[in-house]
């Protein structure tokens, strides 16, 4: 975590910026994420729209014409993402930020850049919340039934209509699958931790994301050797 004094018109406030994943709840990158979303997708649907432009071959519009006019909107998009990441981190409004130092502004954005990498897993089977520990279904999902796998895998299936993608997903998953030693499934629990882990710090989600990523692959993996073998049985 960073903290940076931020001169904002003829005041000074002092900001906490997340230079790491768990500086950071998934709440507060969920509010990110929609920014990065947004001009991720402003960019595909103008990518479509020059390559229909480029089909309908319209006059006077030439190669070098589009891809300077690409470049422009590109650069105009990335001038416009930065300001509204500035703009949530610091929590200022659109009149303020005409005021903000410059050169304040660039720290801030710099020093979030390592929220653009991919997250390397540590191996995290474990997570501390409200003063319990909650333990990742490891040994192959042992305490979890096939059915509380089925459920929180299907949560997933339409992420892409999510507002914040399969991150919408993922605390009712860990909900699901995350126990503390001795916890038995609950219906009535599962929406009392989903709302908790909503505040966990980014790392243990993403952790818990890659470890699910893991699981499915070996259990679909254990699922068609399984199915190999009983036709190889049948035909026998």
């Amino acid at each position: 975590m960073l903290f940076i004094d931020v001169i904002d018109g003829d005041k000074t406030k002092t900001i906490n910026i997340p230079t790491d994943w768990e500086d950071m709840t998934l709440s507060y990158w969920c509010g990110l994420y929609k920014i990065f979303r947004k001009y991720k997708d402003d960019s595909e649907v103008r990518e479509g729209l020059a390559k229909d432009e480029k089909k309908n071959n319209l006059e006077g519009y030439t190669d070098e014409l589009k891809s300077s006019n690409m470049d422009f909107l590109k650069g105009r998009d990335a001038v416009n993402m930065n300001k509204d990441i500035f703009k949530y981190i610091a929590q200022i409004s659109d009149s303020d930020i005409d005021s903000v130092d410059m050169n304040n502004a660039m720290q801030v954005l710099e020093s979030i850049n390592i929220l653009q990498e991919d997250y390397k897993p540590k191996g995290i089977t474990s997570f501390e919340c409200e003063g319990e520990t909650y333990h990742f279904p490891v040994d192959n999902m042992k305490g979890n039934s096939f059915g509380d796998y089925i459920e929180a895998s299907q949560l997933d299936m339409n992420h892409e209509l999510m507002v914040n993608g399969h991150y919408d997903a993922l605390p009712e998953q860990m909900a699901i699958l995350c126990r503390a030693i001795g916890e038995e499934y609950e219906e009535d629990e599962i929406k009392i931790k989903t709302e908790r882990f909503k505040n966990l710090k980014m790392d243990i989600i993403l952790e818990f994301s890659f470890f699910l990523t893991k699981q499915s692959l070996a259990l679909s993996k254990a699922l068609e050797m399984y199915s190999e073998e009983r036709e190889e049985a049948e035909a026998v």
